[in-house]
Formats: structure tokens, sequence, C-alpha cells
């Protein structure tokens, strides 16, 4: 191996390293988030059940007229946490696609075969192919979303 190789082979190692920290850092964080928002996703559940309770209440004016404003601004921030647990979601998928984008390429760096320049510029095309048709299939899905958000 010529010291050109050796350095090269060097670099490979330090980028497969990097990326190898880079994916499990990514991984920490959505690891962190999902419990996150598992919770905030039971506190909306409570909260939804709770406003349904309230309106349900029977009361005289002026309370009725209060309470049923009151529900109807919970109903509306209940529909921003909704649309803000979509983008948790929509996030979560784009970095877990990044993620094992990562994975893979750290796994080529790191398996020991000796590739030419144009078989590592072939896998990475293939990298990056793979990446566009994921970013394609969440743009569409933005698309989709932003059109027609449902309550869960």
């Amino acid at each position: 191996m010529t010291s050109g190789q050796a350095d090269l082979q060097m670099v490979i190692e330090e980028v497969g390293r990097l990326l190898e920290l880079f994916e499990a850092q990514l991984s920490d964080s959505l690891h962190q988030a999902s419990h996150e928002f598992g919770f905030v996703g039971t506190a909306f559940q409570e909260i939804a059940a709770a406003n349904e309770r309230l309106i349900s209440i029977a009361l005289r004016e002026p309370e009725t007229t209060l309470l049923r404003m009151n529900c109807e601004r919970i109903g509306r921030s209940l529909a921003d946490a909704v649309v803000g647990l979509q983008c948790h979601d929509r996030l979560a998928q784009r970095l877990g696609h990044i993620r094992d984008g990562l994975g893979h390429l750290q796994s080529l760096l790191s398996d020991g075969n000796e590739r030419s320049d144009a078989q590592w510029l072939q896998l990475l095309r293939g990298v990056d192919l793979a990446h566009q048709t994921e970013q394609s299939r969440l743009a569409a899905a933005d698309s989709a979303a932003n059109a027609n958000i449902e309550l869960f």
C-alpha cells in the first residue's frame, strides 16, 4: 500500500467514525423526542376528553356562553397541537431516513473492501438516489398533510 493509499484509508476510516458518531446522536435524539411526544400525545387526549365533558355541562347564561367560548379556544389550541405533532412525525421520518443513510455509508466505509473511484461514485450515487426518492415521498406527504390536517 502506497503512502497515498494509506492516507486515503485513514481519511475513509475517520469519515466512517464520524458518520457512526453522527448516526448514534441522531438515533438518541429521535428516541428522546419520541418518548417526550408520547407524553404530549397522552396529555392531548386527556385535554380533548375534558373539553368534551365541559361542553356537555348544562349551565345558565352568561356561564354557558363563557364556557362555550373557552371550549372553542381549547379546541383551536388542540388543533394547533395536532399540527405540531404531525410536524414532529415528519421530522422524525426525515431524520430516521438520514440516520439510515449515514449508517449505510458508515458500513460501506468500514467493510474493508477496496473500491475504485468509479465504484465509490456508483455507491454514493445509489445513496443519493435513495435519499432523493425518500425526499420526494416526504414532500408529497407534506403536501397532502397540509391540504388535509386531521385530528387523530
